[in-house]
């Protein structure tokens, strides 16, 4: 154990408080080696895409960032350990878990974001008016055939 250990924890911790900067996560990214910045990740905003709806965020999400409206970055990544799905596409924002896709969507886009090392960048949104399910932009399937041909 480190003392990168130690930082890590303590990030960990304070992301369940607080919406954790995004420079702040690269900088820990890039000292505990973790994880990649988001600039080493397929960058998917520029497809055709499709928006959803963001599911499980009850307790992930909260009110300053549901009623924040505008485009945001979202980090798709494939959790094929997960109890509950093994193809389960995570939602993240600025370092944390904000939610899930569907499990018809992530079933849709598991294999693309497999073959592109399982995470990908895409555009999100806050909710629609007068919902407070926060929105990604998952691109179609026809885009992700285009851009991630079969191995």
């Amino acid at each position: 154990m480190t003392e990168w250990d130690d930082v890590a924890r303590l990030a960990a911790v304070y992301r369940k408080a607080h919406a954790l900067p995004t420079w702040l996560e690269e900088l820990l990214h890039a000292v505990t080696g973790r994880v990649r910045s988001h600039a080493a990740l397929p960058d998917l905003r520029t497809l055709p895409s499709r928006r959803v709806a963001v599911e499980r965020t009850h307790y992930l999400v909260d009110d300053r960032e549901r009623h924040t409206q505008g485009d945001r970055l979202y980090v798709l990544r494939r959790e094929p350990a997960s109890r509950r799905d093994p193809i389960s596409v995570a939602v993240f924002s600025n370092g944390r878990g904000v939610g899930y896709l569907s499990s018809s969507t992530a079933r849709d886009l598991a294999p693309h974001l497999d073959r592109l090392g399982g995470a990908a960048v895409v555009n999100g949104a806050g909710p629609a008016r007068g919902s407070i399910r926060l929105r990604v932009d998952v691109p179609t399937d026809a885009a992700m055939r285009a851009y991630t041909p079969a191995a």
